[in-house]
């Protein structure tokens, strides 16, 4: 065999190598580069899971603070509108308001003692009618707290509108509590709120409101004595009490703990 045959068998033996080395190496390039792929589409998959959890939880936790802040929301002015009630309903059994505003009253006081009481009972009915709406578009299931203030402002009402008091004074149904509250909301810079005293004289003069009339009448009756009232009253101050240690409990950071005692 001559040099130049040998030279260019030689040739061929390492062109088809390479040949097959880089078929070989083709193929193994392909099949790493089908893996890859696979583990890149599996690695995005798990990334894809994981990062629909993070936002699952992140969504749950940013529900459960809205419905803090909702809740809270009404928290301050409902504790007010059960504080300032339960207060002169205290001093109505227990203290000398009557004698004084009513018995021995002026003509201002009288009025006052009236417009005053009626506008208490109507801030409470207001905010109990805020709270109402803005609750009811909270998720109950997960606020044991709030389930419990919803059935004590049911138990109040019924406390309200029952039959089984005998004396009809200061009977307000569950309707007309509704229509009460009502009456009494306005806007506000952050939404509807309970009008002020002021708002109120100006807005229900005598003749405006039956409700806000009879209820006028009713606290003008106590002049003549309790006794057809006090049964009412006293099952009335009892669970506003309850109500503001819910909304405002110890250490009673916002209104004494020696004004909020039950009759």
């Amino acid at each position: 065999m001559s040099v130049e045959l040998a030279v260019a068998l030689i040739a061929n033996v390492v062109a088809l190598a390479t040949a097959g080395g880089t078929i070989w190496s083709s193929r193994r390039n392909a099949e790493n580069s089908n893996a890859n792929a696979k583990d890149i589409e599996i690695l995005k998959g798990k990334n894809a899971k994981d990062i629909e959890t993070l936002k699952y939880d992140n969504d749950q936790l940013k529900a459960a603070a809205q419905r803090q802040r909702d809740i809270s929301e009404f928290s301050e002015p409902l504790a007010r509108s059960a504080y300032d009630p339960q207060s002169r309903l205290y001093n109505i059994l227990k203290l000398s308001f009557i004698n004084v505003f009513l018995v021995k009253g002026t003509e201002r006081t009288k009025l006052y003692a009236a417009n005053n009481t009626v506008f208490l009972v109507g801030q409470y009915l207001c905010w109990k009618e805020l709270v109402r709406r803005g609750i009811q578009f909270i998720d109950l299931g997960e606020s044991e707290k709030t389930r419990n203030l919803l059935c004590l402002q049911d138990a109040i009402d019924s406390i309200w509108g029952t039959d089984k008091i005998t004396s009809p004074a200061f009977r307000v149904f569950a309707g007309e509590q509704r229509a009460i509250g009502e009456a009494l909301i306005q806007a506000g810079a952050r939404g509807p709120e309970c009008m002020g005293y002021g708002a109120f004289l100006k807005t229900f003069n005598q003749g405006v409101n039956p409700l806000i009339d009879v209820l006028r009448a009713d606290v003008m009756s106590l002049e003549s004595g309790l006794n057809h009232a006090t049964e009412r009253l006293t099952k009335l101050q009892n669970p506003l009490i309850d109500l503001l240690d819910m909304l405002d409990p110890p250490p009673y950071l916002r209104f004494p703990a020696d004004s909020r005692s039950k009759v």
